[in-house]
């Protein structure tokens, strides 16, 4: 199996960013020049394509982990994906789906540590990645 297949094999087992697929040519340890090249090649044909990796790493994050936008942009900008790309694609976010899964959250974690505890609530919301506006708003309601 060529390098050439083995990367094609790794961008197909799930949407890739450039620098997750930068970081595993390199592991193959080719010249700089070959890197890029190979990198390119996989980007011509559309084996990797950072517009549909943001789409489906946003999707993911909202429906699965039940992460806020703060924090799923934060892991992005780490994965070095152009800022108007994440908030171009954050903007498309399901407003309702987000709204019910602060909101689950919120009940989930009421029924198991009770009403008293806002302020660990509030923390634990910070850290999943909403908005200090947006959790005061529904903690609230």
């Amino acid at each position: 199996m060529t390098i050439e297949d083995k990367i094609r094999k790794y961008c197909c087992y799930q949407d890739r960013c450039i620098q997750d697929v930068r970081m595993k040519i390199a592991s193959f340890k080719l010249s700089e020049t070959e890197a890029e090249k190979l990198l390119q090649q996989m980007m011509e044909e559309d084996f990797v394509n950072e517009e549909r990796y943001v789409e489906s790493y946003i999707r993911g994050k909202i429906n699965i982990k039940k992460w806020g936008r703060v924090k799923i942009k934060n892991e992005l900008l780490q994965k070095r994906i152009a800022l108007s790309l994440i908030n171009e694609k954050l903007e498309n976010i399901d407003e309702g789906q987000y709204i019910e899964n602060v909101v689950s959250t919120i009940r989930k974690w009421k029924l198991s540590n009770g009403e008293d505890e806002k302020e660990k609530l509030y923390r634990h919301l910070l850290m999943k990645g909403y908005e200090p506006n947006f959790i005061i708003h529904y903690i609230n309601k």
